[in-house]
């Protein structure tokens, strides 16, 4: 099984960061490739539906290193804050170009190969777990959608320090099992 890790934080070993980690080591990949949206040069998508004639984005830039990775991998861990009471804008211009994965209309068939799976691991600052509930939602089903035949969640919440989610042993043990459970699967 082929793991990767895209960590849309902009902080560098943030909780997204962290939990993300976690769940890669306990899916037995220690060696996972962790991408950073945020350390690439990725535009937001153009609306130009050349994907839909092309089979590809036409936009030439940093996002070609994550199409390619997650063609290859079986397991894509995606992380993710809430910032601003919404997804994190790293998150959101990765998920908008994850629409090329989808063909012409009108059935939008998703071109990734079948039983990929992802995770999505979303961090906040708010202790209620279920706040952000519709966001979260929607991004699950945002990832269904490009052709993830499963998306598991993880809410980490009331996390604010750097790294902090690292000594929040419930969480980690969380990340933990649902990497064990890829392994599994």
């Amino acid at each position: 099984m082929k793991a990767i890790g895209i960590v849309c934080s902009p902080r560098k070993d943030g909780n997204s960061e962290v939990l993300v980690r976690e769940v890669l080591i306990a899916a037995g990949d220690d060696a996972a490739k962790v991408l950073r949206p945020n350390e690439m040069k990725i535009r937001g998508c153009q609306g130009c539906y050349a994907c839909k004639e092309k089979g590809s984005c036409v936009v030439k830039d940093d996002m070609q290193v994550l199409y390619r990775e997650i063609e290859e991998a079986d397991v894509v861990v995606f992380g993710t804050p809430i910032y601003m009471y919404g997804v994190a804008s790293q998150f959101k211009v990765v998920l908008d170009r994850l629409f090329a994965f989808l063909g012409p209309a009108p059935d939008f068939k998703s071109s990734l190969p079948k039983g990929k799976r992802a995770v999505l691991v979303v961090s906040q600052g708010y202790e209620d777990a279920q706040e952000y509930g519709a966001h979260i939602a929607q991004m699950k089903e945002s990832l269904r959608v490009v052709g993830f035949d499963e998306v598991k969640t993880l809410v980490a919440p009331g996390l604010n320090e750097l790294g902090e989610a690292a000594k929040r042993s419930s969480l980690v043990e969380k990340a933990r099992t649902l990497g064990r459970d890829l392994c599994s699967a």
